[in-house]
């Protein structure tokens, strides 16, 4: 008698589309582990083969970056701009940032990378708006995007980051106050003074007061 198990059939996915398999990626996404988007993951999230999602989406590449647009998308739904310039500008970064540490591993891959799709180009269109608003000429307005852009990712990417380690982040900063005590006060007497408080700052309150930092800048640039 042949006992030898037969393979199990690969599952069709019926009616799978990008759309769905991008709105299985964020429930994923939701959660704390590095591996949330594995095609191993998504698969068994969508019922379906990984094998699957290689007809909507050429790699995973193609799939992060898609994910990564539709997140920030996302940020920007319901966003419109005022009068004031500087409250429309913090409105539009913060809004983003928020929108991408929902979905830590989508923040640390947009942090690094351009989309160029419908999503980033709102995003592009609309800072642009606010920095033309407040007066800035075209080539100061490219400037200053760019800088605000790569100030949001970036932070935000690290704060993902930071999300991702959970209780170890913590435990870093309490390392880092342990080892500061550990020093002469005599050798270093400004870094051991003020490390208790550096490191008590809580990484939004850290953000807040960059972007407060920023965006007092570029007013003092317009003038």
């Amino acid at each position: 008698m042949n006992t030898t198990a037969e393979p199990a059939p690969r599952r069709r996915a019926h009616g799978l589309n990008r759309e769905k398999i991008l709105d299985a990626c964020l429930r994923l996404a939701e959660g704390s582990a590095a591996d949330a988007l594995s095609f191993r993951k998504i698969g068994k999230e969508l019922g379906a083969d990984p094998t699957a999602l290689y007809r909507h989406f050429s790699d995973k590449d193609e799939l992060l970056l898609a994910l990564a647009d539709r997140v920030l998308a996302m940020g920007l739904d319901g966003y419109q701009p005022g009068e004031n310039w500087k409250v429309s500008l913090e409105d539009l970064l913060r809004r983003a940032r928020a929108c991408f540490l929902r979905y830590p591993s989508v923040a640390t891959l947009a942090a690094l990378r351009v989309t160029s799709q419908e999503g980033e180009l709102e995003f592009v269109e609309s800072m642009l708006g606010v920095l033309k608003l407040a007066g800035f000429d075209s080539a100061d307005a490219a400037r200053i995007h760019r800088v605000c852009a790569d100030f949001m990712l970036a932070w935000t990417g690290f704060s993902a980051g930071l999300l991702l380690l959970g209780e170890k982040s913590t435990e870093d900063d309490k390392a880092w106050v342990r080892s500061y005590a550990k020093i002469p006060p005599g050798d270093y007497p400004l870094a051991v003074a003020a490390v208790t408080i550096m490191a008590e700052v809580q990484d939004e309150e850290n953000f807040a007061f960059a972007l407060e930092l920023l965006i007092a800048g570029i007013a003092t640039r317009l003038g």
